[in-house]
């Protein structure tokens, strides 16, 4: 193959995305079953999970957004906690509710990233391990993946 001969553009281009993507899930989809499973879920409705605790007035003071993710893991996406009501338990309770919920759907495995200046220690309490971590992002912080088996 002669890569002179081929012409390279870059303009954005909807009916070459869609072709390209749709070779992409064609090919990953002649991997495995595990694949072809994974890939249904792409199609499918988002399954939320989302936890909300109010105060006694009825302000909304922290919440936890989730949702299973095409691959059947829980992906943690956002929490987050009033100032005056953190380090009382409420994060562990929101976690572990989710969690719980994820479980009786079957789903075995969760995911988060948080960043060096949020909640990285919090996590670890709750069995959170780091799988990858990606420096300077931003600049000066770094951004911590990590996961945790709910289920064997």
């Amino acid at each position: 193959m002669n890569i002179n001969n081929l012409e390279i553009s870059n303009i954005s281009d909807e009916n070459r995305r869609v072709f390209i993507e749709k070779k992409l899930f064609e090919f990953n989809q002649n991997q495995s079953q595990s694949v072809i499973n994974c890939d249904c879920l792409k199609t499918d409705k988002t399954t939320f999970i989302e936890v909300y605790a109010e105060n006694e007035q009825q302000l909304l003071i922290g919440g936890l957004i989730a949702f299973i993710d095409w691959g059947r893991w829980l992906q943690i996406d956002t929490i987050w906690i009033e100032e005056n009501y953190r380090k009382q338990g409420l994060g562990r309770y929101l976690v572990e509710f989710a969690e719980e919920k994820a479980k009786k759907q079957g789903i075995k495995r969760a995911k988060l990233c948080t960043f060096d200046f949020q909640a990285l220690p919090f996590y670890q309490k709750l069995n959170y391990t780091i799988y990858g971590e990606l420096e300077d992002f931003p600049e000066g912080h770094t951004l911590y993946y990590l996961k945790k088996i709910l289920l064997d």
